[in-house]
């Protein structure tokens, strides 16, 4: 067993250096946005009517942006509504004209919106106040790309959207707030013979209308959030399989549209039918695929990474993390989505950590130890900033999709909240319960807090402070040694940023005795040092702090020590010390570094003193508590102390 976890340690870090590159995929999707924006911005008057339909009728084709066609849009107006549609679309976009609930309609189209004149008398119909159609065309200047590429050897044109986090209004009339889900949606294309379009939702229709030109009509179901709503146009082969959910008795339509290439095909189809494990396990731990009424498929297009867009993800390529990542958006971003962009923890945190799940419940043993410390790496580049994002950088996309803190740092946060649960029944169950709870709607950070405390009984008010809206990560200094069946265990704590002096997770310490056997020992981190005592079997030889990487942290050093109590060696007079005049008297004459570490684990004060009389000079600190500690050749001692 021994050489076999060598071994193991050996492959794992072995592939850490070359697979970290390769984890970035998804934050590809967003590459091109690295901009400051102020699209977050929404008109006051958006939120005087609730969406609950968009149907994109649209022509288009794979050689271009360029689009014509009409939105529908059905809508219920709120008690504050005054005479004013208003619809968000860029101005470079060219509005026809504009129909509601049938009839013609005066409007203006300036600064990116869309005002309609309406003096509401009847609602539409039964589920609906409005409808209004907005007839348009235009060339987008975001959201929708034009690409091509070489798909084994043979080139392929591709005209598809992207359009998180703001860039929907670039090219279909929308309102771009995230907690006003449509109710349903539909998606028409119309393009040339022998082209294919993806889209949301079961395709109903495919056919001819003549003139060299087919129809596509695309129906979902679902409530979907306005960023979802996608299309892809190309050269496509439809290649779907059905995949049986044995757990739920549920068989769900797989659909790819890929490029229609038979050696794609061939060199492909063993990584897209994995795509079945993965909705075996993600199921079985978040609870049964979110739209398995409909379908979840795939929309090959030459992109790096991918985006999840609501049952037919825009994908890159088939490789296993990113495909699991992006269909884990199906219940963390899709089906509950963040409600604002300061939590898109909700989304990318939790869509990032469906890479361990997978990696845990389907890959060979060793991955999912492999992803886990190549995750807490990239997070670990970022020392400072949090995961929640600050309102004042709303406009930064790029530190909304920070690869770093909302992506891999959200994920070692969705870990570390099942290490505090410890007891994966619980914890899993607890987010089927939000999932539940919150389901085709919105929710914040908060909102999971809430529902995480209420399942466990567990107060994570800390966690969240300290890990969620505060920076930076802790870096763990341990002393241990052992006196006769006790072992001692030293840990002071310092952090990366100090904005977070301290992090009171629970942190777990591996005892290995001579004879090879071990021991895992858990304790509660409330101080920036702290003292543990440990009765032990038998001769210990050596500790390991956070064995198993459950914490984000570091290990500066790991040290044994030949100590004894301090009070048989030292006296420190007076009791509690002053700061003006603090003498500590030792039992021998010798050469002592004395060092005073704050509380937070800032050393504040070290100096050599030679002799049995030592008198530091501590005026110059504040009053408080500090951990004093005394080095005496390869002994140390530690204390707590106070200083009036």
């Amino acid at each position: 067993m021994k050489n076999a976890a060598i071994f193991l340690l050996s492959f794992v870090f072995v592939f850490i250096a070359s697979t970290l590159k390769s984890q970035e995929y998804d934050f590809d999707k967003h590459a091109y946005r690295f901009i400051k924006a102020n699209d977050y911005e929404n008109d006051s008057r958006v939120h005087h009517y609730d969406v609950g339909f968009y149907f994109p009728e649209l022509e288009m084709s794979n050689n271009s942006v360029s689009i014509s066609g009409n939105v529908r849009i059905d809508l219920n107006l709120e008690p504050e509504y005054n005479d004013e549609l208003v619809f968000e679309l860029k101005s470079d976009m060219v509005v026809d004209s504009i129909k509601v609930n049938g009839a013609l309609q005066s409007y203006t189209h300036s600064n990116d919106i869309i005002v309609i004149s309406y003096n509401h008398v009847s609602p539409f119909n039964e589920d609906y106040d409005v409808s209004a159609i907005v007839y348009y065309h235009g060339s987008p200047s975001d959201g929708l790309f034009y690409s091509t590429s070489n798909f084994e050897s043979q080139l392929f044109k591709f005209t598809y959207s992207l359009t998180e986090p703001y860039f929907a209004k670039y090219w279909f009339p929308c309102k771009q707030v995230l907690t006003d889900k449509a109710d349903s949606s539909y998606f028409s294309i119309i393009m040339p013979e022998g082209l294919k379009a993806g889209s949301n939702g079961v395709l109903v229709n495919e056919s001819s209308i003549g003139g060299g030109k087919k129809r596509m009509d695309w129906r979902s179901s679902y409530p979907i959030v306005y960023y979802l709503i996608s299309v892809a146009v190309s050269d496509y082969m439809d290649f779907s399989f059905t995949s049986e959910i044995e757990e739920f008795e549920t068989t769900v339509l797989v659909q790819n549209f890929i490029p229609n290439n038979t050696a794609y095909l061939d060199n492909n189809d063993w990584y897209i039918y994995r795509t079945h494990d993965m909705l075996d396990v993600l199921s079985n731990r978040w609870g049964l695929y979110p739209h398995h009424a409909e379908k979840y498929g795939h929309c090959i297009v030459p992109l790096g990474g991918g985006m999840e867009h609501q049952t037919m993800t825009t994908l890159g390529n088939f490789d296993f993390r990113l495909v699991v990542h992006e269909l884990a958006h199906s219940w963390f971003g899709n089906y509950v989505t963040c409600a604002n962009w300061q939590d898109i923890w909700i989304n990318e945190g939790f869509a990032s950590y469906g890479e361990y799940l997978g990696e845990e419940g389907i890959q060979p043993e060793g991955y999912d130890l492999n992803w886990l410390i190549g995750c807490q790496n990239l997070a670990k580049e970022m020392p400072l900033g949090s995961v929640y994002v600050p309102f004042e950088e709303l406009n930064d996309v790029s530190r909304i999709f920070n690869y770093r803190l909302s992506y891999r740092k959200g994920a070692c946060l969705v870990h570390m909240l099942r290490y505090m649960v410890d007891d994966d029944d619980l914890f899993f169950a607890s987010l089927r319960e939000f999932l539940s709870q919150f389901g085709n709607s919105t929710a914040t950070a908060e909102d999971l807090k809430g529902v995480l405390e209420f399942e466990t009984g567990i107060n994570f008010d800390n966690f969240f402070s300290e890990w969620y809206y505060g920076e930076g990560y802790p870096i763990y200094e341990n002393l241990w040694y052992q006196n006769g069946t006790i072992l001692n265990l030293e840990i002071t704590q310092s952090t990366t940023s100090s904005e977070t002096p301290l992090f009171t997770i629970p942190l777990e310490f591996k005892i290995v005795y001579d004879d090879e056997s071990s021991e895992i020992v858990r304790f509660d981190i409330e101080a920036n040092y702290s003292n543990f005592q440990i009765n032990v079997a038998g001769t210990v030889t050596d500790v390991v702090v956070n064995p198993d990487y459950w914490v984000l942290a570091d290990v500066s050093s790991v040290q044994k020590t030949n100590q004894i109590s301090f009070d048989e060696k030292f006296k420190i007079y007076p009791q509690p010390a002053n700061r003006e005049s603090v003498t500590i008297y030792a039992n021998e004459d010798d050469n002592y570094v004395i060092n005073l570490i704050s509380y937070s684990g800032q050393l504040v004060y070290s100096n050599e003193h030679i002799g049995r009389e030592l008198k530091p000079d501590f005026s110059t600190l504040l009053p408080g508590v500090y951990f004093l500690k005394i080095v005496q050749d390869d002994a140390i001692y530690t204390q707590k102390m106070v200083l009036l």
